[in-house]
């Protein structure tokens, strides 16, 4: 299953996964009537709809293409980071969120989420312990739209917590979750990141996810 979200909307198509969007296809697709009609129905859903949109009887392969027609792709990486038993979170442009940042030309998505935690935290001697889902999310930006996905990894540190929040990236805070404050993390944070790695988040609090 493929989720894209914008703002609190999202995109769901129950029959599509990530892996078609590096896939080639032919020429003809993209000047097929079907192509046109989906075309249509993802730039409507963008600007003008505020409810979900459902695409599940869509070809991969068209709806492929649309997506590469539409938007402009912007890798990043990130990390849920585990320190003194909390996770690190961030306040970036007052809004709650991890530390994540693009990924380099050239960078693989484990070494470009290492290296994006340490320049928004100052937190030090990360290992990663796993891969975690990705996210997706999209965004309006000089008139292009742009997709960002974001290879997100659960990793630990056993630095003592002394952070510094990179200011220039707009970070103004660096603290830890816990059971007290991550209920009101999730509320506040991008319903993109709530809805991809909340449960994650709260397993790794030994906490259970409020329905």
């Amino acid at each position: 299953m493929y989720r894209l979200f914008c703002n609190n909307k999202m995109l769901v198509c129950r029959n599509f996964f990530e892996h078609f969007l590096d896939s080639d296809f032919s020429d003809d697709i993209c000047s097929s009537q079907v192509f046109d009609n989906t075309l249509d129905i993802i730039k409507k859903w963008l600007e003008n709809d505020e409810e979900n949109l459902f695409l599940d009887d869509v070809d991969n392969d068209i709806l492929a293409a649309v997506l590469k027609k539409i938007f402009r792709f912007a890798p990043a990486a990130g990390g849920i980071v585990l320190v003194n038993n909390g996770i690190v979170a961030i306040e970036r442009n007052g809004k709650p969120d991890l530390p994540k940042g693009h990924i380099e030309k050239g960078e693989s998505p484990d070494v470009a989420a290492i290296r994006e935690v340490n320049e928004e935290t100052s937190i030090s001697n990360l290992e990663i312990i796993r891969q975690l889902p990705s996210s997706h999310h999209c965004y309006l930006l000089d008139g292009q739209w742009t997709l960002k996905k974001t290879s997100w990894f659960l990793m630990r540190s056993i630095d003592v917590f002394k952070p510094k929040p990179q200011t220039e990236e707009g970070i103004s805070k660096v603290y830890l979750l816990n059971k007290d404050n991550v209920n009101d993390f999730l509320e506040k944070t991008f319903i993109s990141l709530k809805e991809t790695l909340g449960e994650e988040i709260l397993s790794n609090l030994q906490l259970k996810i409020n329905n």
